[in-house]
């Protein structure tokens, strides 16, 4: 197969990849994503539409951003020297290269960026070889003035329990179908955070145990977190569940998530490179299972009458016999007198 041919059939792919995952996570009423169907499953190993810098078009960078980060596809590795920084005239930047979490690329300056210049940041893509406009990726940006480096987080707050049915990572197709119990934890960054968020990675912690990852840039200055591939990451950042029940005709999920119970979560935001660690964020939440209602005791069979098995006296038989002693009492009694 020739190269255009196959980029071009990457492109095919990569579009119905992202229509797959984009009508795969659409919400429940009750705020559960479903994970992907079977087809996003087999996704595409290298993607180099999936190589992401961090920064929004036209991007203003704080002078003293502690880091720059690319983030490459997921399951693979940024090649973090081949990172380059270099001014809008050419100029090359001084700076230190390292690999950081998820695989990304990470770019530390030597010394703060110069208010008002224009940078450029580009280095080669992990997915070599499948075309050569994919061979290189770059992004452009404006270093701004310095600000405050960030000392808060912000706040994190647990959403109210709800019961319903949705889906959760396991079976041949992806996704299994459970009844169950979610909480969806809702993150405010502080307004000293939001200039820097491209470059914090995420952890949640519940009860000591890593639940969830993210990498950088997956918050925004709102708190939602971008959609991940659920595949790779089969737990949503800041979404809890505990599976009750699995759904008729369905396989045994590979994750029944929490226990039913009281729990405790730790959001742990980390700004790459900064000298000022960020505090973690606690919210107790508790998940629960219905519980069975008590089957019913099946009616005993009432007898009819007050027969005797055996040929034994009936209730009229009796009364009849109490009505003849009574008679013969009186006759007794007549007879004295």
């Amino acid at each position: 197969m020739s190269q255009r041919a196959k980029l071009a059939c990457l492109k095919a792919m990569t579009t119905h990849g992202w229509k797959a995952l984009g009508a795969a996570t659409l919400l429940l009423g009750w705020g559960v994503a479903l994970p992907p169907s079977a087809e996003a499953c087999t996704s595409i190993a290298c993607d180099p539409r999936m190589i992401r810098f961090p920064l929004p078009p036209d991007a203003v960078v704080p002078a003293n951003v502690p880091a720059l980060v690319v983030v490459p596809p997921l399951l693979n590795t940024f090649d973090a020297g081949s990172l380059r920084l270099r001014t809008e005239q050419g100029a090359d930047v001084e700076a230190s290269l390292l690999t950081g979490p998820h695989g990304s690329g990470i770019l530390v300056p030597a010394a703060p960026l110069v208010p008002g210049t224009g940078y450029r940041l580009e280095g080669n893509s992990p997915c070599q070889g499948q075309s050569e406009e994919w061979d290189t990726v770059a992004t452009t940006f404006t270093a701004g003035p310095a600000v405050t480096p960030p000392a808060t987080s912000g706040s994190l707050l647990a959403g109210p329990e709800q019961h319903g049915s949705f889906q959760v990572w396991g079976g041949g197709s992806c996704s299994v179908g459970v009844e169950g119990s979610t909480v969806t934890l809702g993150f405010t960054p502080t307004p000293e955070l939001v200039p820097f968020l491209p470059w914090v990675h995420w952890t949640l912690v519940v009860d000591g145990r890593t639940w969830a990852t993210a990498p950088h840039g997956s918050v925004d200055s709102a708190g939602t977190v971008r959609i991940q591939d659920r595949t790779k990451a089969p737990h949503d950042l800041l979404t809890l569940y505990a599976v009750c029940e699995v759904l008729p005709e369905q396989p045994p999920p590979s994750d029944q998530g929490l226990s039913p119970g009281r729990h405790v979560a730790m959001l742990r935001p980390v700004l790459e490179q900064s000298g000022t660690p960020l505090p973690s964020l606690e919210v107790a939440f508790e998940l629960t299972c219905p519980k069975e209602e008590p089957k019913p005791e099946p009616e005993k069979p009432q007898p009819e009458g007050c027969s005797q098995a055996g040929g034994g006296l009936t209730a009229f038989g009796l009364l009849a016999t109490l009505q003849v002693w009574r008679r013969q009492g009186r006759q007794g009694r007549c007879g004295e007198g």
